[in-house]
């Protein structure tokens, strides 16, 4: 190898250990006073938080807004975000490399680094679609049959479920 490469590999080395750092900070913490001042009275804050602001993966809890949506808003809603994520599983995927570097470079330049667990943003719009759904049931509203929009065989725009009249 020459001193370039050499030179080039530590640096994405590096980098990588810098990005897995700072996504462990979850557990970092500082006291702070109301006024901002550190020490120990007040309330704790967390030091940082990088790569994700998502909740956890396969978790969705409704906001006051989603709950306050009708059933047009909802429909149209669950309609888009069927179709942004229906050909994730055969989609081709960022290698880990690929996904490692981002995670290391966001965080270093202010970014948030969105992007980098596509798997985890799939589960949160999966569950998003999920409790969605459920809102839409509760509400008496024409629901989607998620299994079979989801697939990515699937082709037309999704369709609500007729309502069952009783």
């Amino acid at each position: 190898m020459t001193t370039r490469a050499i030179a080039l590999t530590s640096a994405a080395a590096a980098a990588l250990l810098l990005g897995a750092c700072a996504s462990q900070s979850g557990g970092l913490s500082t006291a702070m006073s109301p006024t901002g001042e550190t020490g120990s009275v007040g309330r704790t804050t967390t030091a940082a938080e990088t790569v994700n602001r998502l909740p956890s993966p396969g978790s969705y809890q409704l906001t006051s807004d989603d709950l306050s949506l009708d059933c047009k808003k909802l429909t149209g809603r669950m309609a888009v975000r069927i179709v942004q994520i229906r050909d994730y599983q055969s989609r081709d995927q960022a290698t880990m490399l690929a996904r490692g570097i981002q995670t290391a470079w966001k965080p270093a330049n202010g970014g948030r680094g969105e992007g980098s667990d596509p798997g985890g943003r799939y589960a949160h719009d999966r569950a998003q679609l999920e409790a969605y759904n459920q809102r839409l049931a509760e509400k008496n509203c024409a629901n989607f049959d998620l299994s079979a929009e989801l697939d990515p065989s699937a082709k037309d725009p999704p369709r609500t479920r007729p309502l069952k009249k009783s």
